[in-house]
């Protein structure tokens, strides 16, 4: 998965998991601001808890933080409800393979509680939403990760430590961070967010984009890039 088509799913990815917000809208709020909710339905699978999320050829997938563990399903009423393939290995949920044809009208929303502390991803897209004060790890194999934070609930990420290679992308909206600990190899990353503190390396041709935070420790070998703004 090149670059170029990883944005490219991104938007249409984007797309679709906007449309879908019409459906999970109207669960939340018990009514609808945009679109018709009844051309969707959801599906949910109670989980117990996790500590760590393996994501395996996968897209349309939001990550939210909960006081309770499940997977839901959110697709069009016509529509067969995709299976989501899972299993458990101790305390670790791994999913894999939500990326085919008929999951393309379908999002899966996976809800973890503050246990969760390492995201590991593989050929995959990944957004998350409000995931908590505490520390938070990822790793990125050739995957797109974009991290969201809802500012209506007014809590920052405590601190990540994120390592990303083989044409990984991460971006990111406009939230803040207290910590951020960065290995890129090979992959590029975009932060709107505002952090106090940035540290780690960069190399075979990675790029940086980020707010200019209150300290910064980054090395960088001759083919990668460090841009910092205001």
């Amino acid at each position: 998965m090149k670059t170029s088509k990883i944005i490219f799913i991104s938007l249409l990815s984007t797309i679709t998991l906007l449309i879908l917000a019409a459906a999970i809208d109207i669960k939340i709020s018990g009514h609808l601001n945009a679109g018709n909710g009844s051309d969707f339905k959801m599906s949910r699978q109670t989980l117990p808890d996790f500590k760590v999320l393996l994501v395996n050829n996968s897209m349309n997938i939001t990550l939210v933080r909960k006081d309770s563990s499940y997977l839901e399903v959110t697709s069009l009423k016509d529509s067969i409800v995709p299976k989501v393939n899972y299993t458990f290995r101790g305390d670790t949920l791994l999913v894999s393979d939500f990326e085919k044809p008929v999951h393309r009208s379908s999002s899966l929303t996976i809800f973890a509680t503050d246990s969760l502390q390492k995201i590991q991803l593989t050929n995959s897209m990944v957004s998350t939403e409000r995931l908590g004060m505490g520390k938070l790890v990822f790793d990125l194999d050739h995957s797109y990760l974009f991290l969201n934070q809802h500012l209506r609930l007014r809590y920052p990420f405590g601190a990540i430590d994120l390592t990303a290679k083989n044409h990984s992308e991460i971006s990111s909206s406009e939230f803040s961070l207290d910590s951020l600990t960065i290995q890129l190899r090979n992959s590029e990353a975009n932060f709107d967010f505002f952090v106090k503190n940035i540290r780690g390396s960069l190399s075979d041709s990675s790029t940086i984009r980020a707010r200019q935070p209150q300290e910064i420790s980054l090395k960088k070998d001759a083919s990668s890039k460090i841009n910092v703004y205001e």
